[in-house]
């Protein structure tokens, strides 16, 4: 008896509110800026790029509860969009280094004493370093800051938005959608259409991350294998970039050969991709995927 009067007395948590995980997924990804602002500042590759990550995942929430407040949402979207911008700069110079470095490792550098070649990287170094800072001091980024030391004015109080398993089921089948239609245009995976499937494939990838907990085990498998997909996406685009950047190099036998190289590591990501595609567009896959999705979109608050 006095168990069952324990479990009388145990109150069942009501389910978070679309406001308040809007709340706690922001402020999760403005921890990781704050905690990696100054070593990106500093030159780290690996801290600019989770800051490049956490603002991305902000973009695809931003896009998820834009009904909870257009106006707070549409202008850190905006904003957010402008400082990844600025740090790609940044990116296409650790592409340059690494091409310097497969140049080296060819032979091309040989007219060069190790000590030039160690100025050329410094100076590589130098400037990627000053566009990470350029970015990071940018107006865009802190108007973010300003932004967000003020937290988004999201109320639970707006009406018509839904609970968070259908805002996110709905933003979900929009994305699906656009994925489906950009790999019906990859074609041949030339650089433009593998580019634009891979964003695509970026946005569920987020969106996954977020919300799959909350749409079941098909949202899993959906975003393990669109993650999967976009990451060899990924390193396709940045054989491509390499690809072209390396143009500029002097010709010779030692750009053709780190040329060969990047094509063969191009090659070899495609497949990966390809692999990874197979199983999420698996019918099955879809068929249950599509249901949970619809299903969940039609919850009403």
């Amino acid at each position: 008896m006095a168990r069952r009067d324990g479990q009388r007395g145990r109150r069942k948590r009501p389910p978070e509110t679309a406001a308040a995980a809007l709340r706690r997924h922001l402020a999760e990804q403005w921890g990781v800026i704050r905690r990696r602002e100054r070593r990106a500042a500093a030159g780290s590759v690996e801290a600019l790029h989770d800051i490049r990550v956490a603002l991305r995942r902000m973009r695809s929430l931003t896009a998820t509860f834009r009904k909870l407040d257009p106006a707070f949402l549409g202008r850190l979207d905006k904003r957010a969009a402008k400082v990844c911008d600025r740090m790609g700069d940044a990116r296409d110079l650790d592409v340059w280094i690494e091409l310097f470095r497969g140049m080296v490792r060819a032979g091309g550098a040989a007219g060069l004493e190790p000590r030039e070649q160690r100025a050329v990287l410094a100076a590589l170094r130098r400037q990627r370093t000053r566009l990470a800072a350029e970015a990071l001091g940018c107006g865009a980024f802190r108007h973010i800051k300003r932004m967000m030391r003020a937290r988004p004015r999201a109320s639970a109080a707006r009406r018509g938005a839904g609970p968070v398993a259908a805002l996110a089921a709905r933003r979900m089948l929009v994305v699906r959608d656009l994925i489906a239609a950009r790999h019906a245009r990859v074609g041949s995976f030339s650089q433009g259409p593998a580019h634009d499937l891979r964003r695509a494939g970026r946005r569920m990838r987020y969106q996954a991350e977020f919300f799959a907990p909350l749409l079941g085990r098909e949202c899993a498998r959906a975003g393990r294998w669109i993650t999967a997909a976009q990451a060899a996406l990924g390193k396709v685009h940045d054989c491509d970039s390499a690809l072209e950047l390396s143009r500029e190099l002097p010709s010779g036998t030692a750009r053709a050969a780190v040329r060969r190289h990047l094509r063969q590591r191009r090659a070899a990501q495609l497949r990966k991709f390809k692999a990874a595609w197979r199983r999420y567009a698996s019918r099955r896959l879809q068929r249950a995927w599509l249901a949970r999705l619809e299903a969940a979109a039609a919850l009403d608050g």
